[in-house]
């Protein structure tokens, strides 16, 4: 009888310990009333080298102090705290061995969801990588109205998401007033009484010069920004320089920079049997525009005139080198090898070439293609590095769901791509972190001091020495004697004081994902 008490027992305590150690911590938890990371080592965005070991404290949403914690520190803190009693931490997390630097900011998002791709997709990707802060230009087909709804829904931490900007699309269509100055003032009025943040404009009639110049001047007036993807059929007399000039907050893309530059003629010289409509035309000639560039003039007069406006109203670049990728290499792209476990199979389906979805184009795209891209990239890529070099501000946006760049994937192909341009992993980091807060006019954000907002990114290894730690999906490690280990980097993201395991994020998008795909076999949907 006493044998099988103890047996009882026995397999009740392995039982309960079992359990206990199976138990996860929350995907969601806080914001906390003193959150404390102790001991990491801090790359606070500001471009400063990492120093450390810290603890950062945090209340609420704010960082309200970060304190060395090397033994000369240690003893200063305990004679000014001498005799004063402090009240525990709500939450500790352990940050010895590891790195903390700001939240990601990506400038370049679309939420692309639809019946079969949710929402909380494409936001668990973002998070899960460490981005934190995202602009915004679609959320599915909402209107500014249903933008502004999630918005607040995020903010209130009513959704697991990224902190959101608003800026949606201007459009033309039925209203005239998007086609008018005086109307389009009116548009934006309304926007901001709604709470909008800026506008994104991508063609005609928001490229219109004198709509655009209303459109951008309303703006400033309202403190609101204007990002602008220079479409063909509006970059004469549109170019970079121009839009910058009259009022653009920032310039997506690569577009009309090298128009900017040009010397012997006005606009791009087009085969004559160019089709604007042809996507497939559109997007190999918008890359061998660079071949036409004026070097000289792109170096110096293109830049100096950015740089005026960098200073008259705090112009931004935001390159996007990470969704065109693509284009130089598709076989790769396609290849990716995140996609097996991490895109959603109607993601993949859209990717690939199809007249009826967006940049969907590569039906024949063959190698002289490919290497006219790749030659385009060599000369973009110096533009911008050089830009950086004499001081203009470069930013960091993804443009992911599209192009074979899932969310939050394509935002760290971006790091890695930047540092191809010519940008250290400081200049990097940077452009990631606080240009993008800059970029987005908010200077509470982007940095860790103390009094801004509390977005954190808490790392196991040090994205400086390898920035493919951020990748989600982890980094392969291999030894000399070929064994090979996959390692998961990204431990909490934290939006907001909000603490995120990362992992378990993502772990959540490997289920979504893999049901899909086993609807799908079974033809269940």
């Amino acid at each position: 009888m006493k044998k099988n008490l103890v047996a009882a027992l026995v397999i009740v305590l392995v039982l309960a310990t079992g359990a206990k150690a199976q138990q996860k911590e929350p995907e969601q938890a806080g914001p906390y009333g003193s959150l404390v990371i102790r001991g990491a080592t801090l790359i606070d965005g500001s471009g400063a080298p990492a120093f450390g070991p810290v603890d950062i404290f945090v209340e609420g949403n704010r960082i309200t102090r970060v304190a060395l914690t090397d033994a000369i520190s240690r003893e200063e803190a305990k004679a000014e705290a001498a005799g004063a009693k402090r009240k525990a931490p709500d939450r500790v997390i352990d940050g010895k061995g590891m790195y903390v630097m700001p939240g990601i900011v990506d400038l370049h998002a679309h939420i692309n969801f639809n019946k079969e791709v949710p929402p909380d997709y494409i936001y668990k990707l973002y998070l899960g990588h460490g981005v934190t802060t995202i602009r915004a230009f679609n959320y599915g087909d909402a209107d500014p109205k249903g933008m502004m709804e999630e918005k607040k829904k995020i903010a209130a931490n009513e959704v697991i998401a990224p902190r959101m900007y608003v800026y949606p699309f201007w459009r033309g269509g039925a209203d005239e007033r998007y086609s008018n100055p005086a109307g389009a003032k009116q548009i934006v009025d309304e926007w901001h009484a709604l709470g909008v943040d800026g506008i994104k404009i991508l063609s005609k009639p928001g490229l219109w010069p004198d709509v655009f110049k209303a459109i951008a001047d309303e703006a400033k007036k309202n403190g609101m920004g204007v990002a602008v993807h220079i479409a063909q059929d509006g970059v004469y007399p549109m170019n970079a320089v121009r839009v910058a000039t009259d009022g653009a907050t920032t310039i997506e893309h690569h577009y009309g920079y090298s128009e900017s530059s040009f010397s012997n003629q006005t606009i791009q010289d087009l085969p004559a049997e160019y089709n604007y409509s042809n996507e497939a035309d559109r997007f190999l000639e918008t890359g061998r525009v660079w071949l036409q560039a004026d070097l000289n003039r792109l170096h110096g007069d293109v830049i100096n005139s950015l740089l005026d406006a960098m200073r008259d109203h705090g112009f931004v670049m935001d390159p996007t080198f990470s969704i065109y990728e693509a284009n130089r290499d598709v076989t790769r792209a396609q290849n990716l090898p995140w996609h097996s476990e991490y895109t959603h199979p109607a993601v993949m389906n859209s990717f690939l070439p199809s007249p009826s979805h967006h940049a969907s184009y590569f039906f024949e795209w063959t190698s002289n293609k490919e290497a006219d891209w790749a030659r385009a990239y060599r000369i973009w890529m110096d533009f911008v590095n050089d830009y950086k070099n004499q001081g203009g501000i470069v930013a960091v946006g993804s443009d992911s769901g599209f192009l074979f760049s899932v969310w939050g994937f394509g935002t760290i192909r971006e790091l890695e791509l930047l540092e191809e341009a010519g940008f250290s992993p400081l200049e990097t980091i940077h452009a990631a972190t606080e240009n993008g807060a800059k970029a987005l006019r908010n200077p509470e954000l982007g940095l860790i001091r103390p009094g801004y907002l509390a977005d954190l990114v808490v790392l196991t290894e040090n994205p400086l020495a390898d920035l493919k730690v951020l990748y989600g999906s982890g980094v392969t490690r291999a030894t000399k004697d070929g064994k090979q280990s996959q390692e998961h980097c990204v431990k909490y993201t934290i939006r907001d004081g909000v603490v995120f395991d990362s992992q378990a994020l993502l772990a959540d998008v490997r289920e979504i994902v893999a049901k899909a795909k086993q609807a799908k076999s079974t033809g269940k949907n």
